[in-house]
């Protein structure tokens, strides 16, 4: 196990107030809050970052293989 970590924003077009929310994570765990914030956010318009690098998603938000 490595004490890498890496930065996760999602910037969510459709929330209000209109603020990023950035998480500290390791990198392992990105999918898994990937798949917990497209089931909570089902149906807004969001993108999400790790490190400044647009991640691509599919339909359900989860990170596209």
């Amino acid at each position: 196990m490595t004490d890498r970590t890496c930065t996760l924003v999602f910037s969510n077009a459709d929330a209000t107030p209109k603020k990023k929310q950035k998480l500290v994570v390791h990198p392992d765990a990105v999918s898994i809050i990937m798949a917990w914030y497209g089931a909570f956010c089902a149906g807004d318009r969001y993108t999400v970052t790790v490190d400044g690098r647009n991640i691509p998603m599919d339909q359900n938000g989860e990170l596209a293989q």
